[in-house]
């Protein structure tokens, strides 16, 4: 009885283990085929947001394909990606965000699905540029000759004499120039780019030219842009205006009712002269809020000074164009960010005939920060003799510079005779603004097609 009670119990247990395992085993199984099966619909949903994405980035190359051959366009276009042994693959949606007034950089954006699973998108960013005038340090439609240290890309249309330090890419159109003899060489054949300045790695000519004469457009734009808002003054009436840059982001701008007094001084395009370019007496006009990303238009002369705390550009030029009316932008001491050069502050002047420094408005000790175009004239100082009532002037020590400038006619702010300064400033060195190539000064002439800048996938 006690042994046959025994036998049972033992195939009861056997059933029972039985039954555990084949639990165990089902369990696993389906835990298995639920694993199996999950990582099988992410694989798919993996391909998928690939294929999208890769849809995507289609949208996006479509969008700098487009901006090439229509710059203007900026309407949202939807389009379908075929394979050709697929079939349809998806589509993507591509919309523009045009730059804002005065820049230069597009924003386009592309959204992309599949067919299989429409739902499941992806959005891709890419910002895109046309450069600027201001990409170089210094760009010139003549012959110039450098010294000094220059930091950033130089060109010239015609021929560079190269003696300062550089430490980027110096370029010039010509592959052979006549130098003449205000740089000190002529009238003598000479390299595209030569002299006895470090780093002649650097140095590349022939290359392309860069489109000058486009400016007198940009300048009619910002003529346009300027009545709209409210910051385009007309012929003073007298010699011009002043505009003074406020450290509390505003301007005052008077009118120069008297010029300073006549000194002698000389320059190739006009021979000596006994006149003034500097500022005898004001009346005052108006003090207004500095337009951010905006214009200032003078359609008379204009001598600029003072604080810049935000982005601005002053131009200056009378319609229609003719030699006789061409004026000028006269910089009549410091232009200063006060040392914040984060892309924040930027001051752009565009003077459709000089940019010039004048005899007495000159500091000793020069600080110029922003952007300076002289359209048809010369970035200068005239040659101030040490005599004739200008002693006091004719001799200034150092001009420093942190942005660019862009000269037509030979650029001059150092006269010497021999190896010595005997007028203008003795020593000088300039620095680029690395924001200036996609964030020039509002309204800043542009060159080139878009450029790429940036992308970013929106999570």
């Amino acid at each position: 009885m006690f042994g046959h009670f025994t036998v049972k119990l033992q195939q009861g247990g056997t059933l029972i283990m039985t039954l555990v395992f084949v639990t165990m085993f089902a369990v696993i199984f389906t835990s298995l085929a639920g694993l199996v099966n999950r990582t099988y619909h992410e694989s798919v949903l993996q391909a998928q947001d690939e294929t999208a994405f890769q849809i995507a980035e289609s949208g996006l190359n479509f969008g700098r394909w487009r901006l090439a051959h229509a710059p203007d366009d900026y309407t949202e276009q939807t389009n379908t990606v075929t394979d050709q042994l697929q079939g349809d693959l998806g589509e993507y949606t591509v919309t523009f965000t045009e730059p804002l007034a005065g820049s230069t950089t597009v924003l386009i954006t592309s959204v992309g699905g599949t067919v299989g699973q429409p739902g499941r998108t992806v959005e891709l960013r890419a910002r895109y540029g046309r450069p600027s005038l201001a990409r170089f340090a210094s760009v010139t439609n003549g012959d110039v000759w450098y010294g000094g240290t220059i930091s950033g890309l130089v060109h010239a249309n015609g021929g560079i004499r190269m003696d300062g330090a550089s430490d980027s890419l110096v370029t010039s159109a010509m592959e052979t120039y006549v130098c003449q003899t205000y740089h000190g060489c002529g009238p003598t054949t000479k390299p595209g780019v030569w002299g006895t300045g470090v780093i002649a790695e650097l140095w590349e000519f022939p290359v392309a030219a860069v489109d000058y004469n486009g400016i007198t457009s940009d300048l009619l734009d910002m003529k346009t842009a300027a009545q709209a808002s409210g910051t385009y003054y007309g012929d003073s009436g007298d010699f011009g205006y002043e505009i003074e840059f406020n450290s509390n982001n505003t301007y005052t701008i008077s009118r120069v009712t008297a010029k300073g007094p006549s000194v002698w001084s000389w320059l190739s395009a006009t021979g000596w002269q006994f006149t003034s370019h500097d500022v005898g007496t004001t009346a005052l006009v108006a003090t207004a809020s500095v337009p951010s990303d905006g214009i200032i238009y003078v359609e008379d002369t204009v001598w600029i000074h003072g604080d810049v705390r935000d982005r601005v550009t002053v131009a200056a030029g009378v319609f229609p164009d003719t030699p006789a009316t061409n004026v000028d932008v006269i910089l009549n001491g410091n232009i200063s960010y006060d040392g914040v050069r984060d892309g924040s502050r930027a001051l752009g002047a565009v003077g459709q005939r000089h940019i010039l420094i004048p005899w007495s408005g000159a500091p000793d000790d020069m600080v110029l920060d922003g952007a300076y175009i002289a359209q048809k004239g010369a970035f200068h100082r005239r040659y101030y003799p040490n005599g004739y009532g200008s002693q006091a002037h004719y001799l200034k020590n150092s001009l420093t510079r942190y942005g660019m400038l862009a000269s037509n006619d030979v650029p001059a702010t150092t006269w010497v005779s021999g190896s010595t300064v005997v007028s203008g400033f003795q020593s000088g060195s300039a620095s680029y603004d690395p924001y200036f190539l996609y964030a020039p000064p509002p309204y800043f002439p542009t060159s080139g097609q878009y450029e790429f800048i940036s992308w970013e996938e929106e999570q």
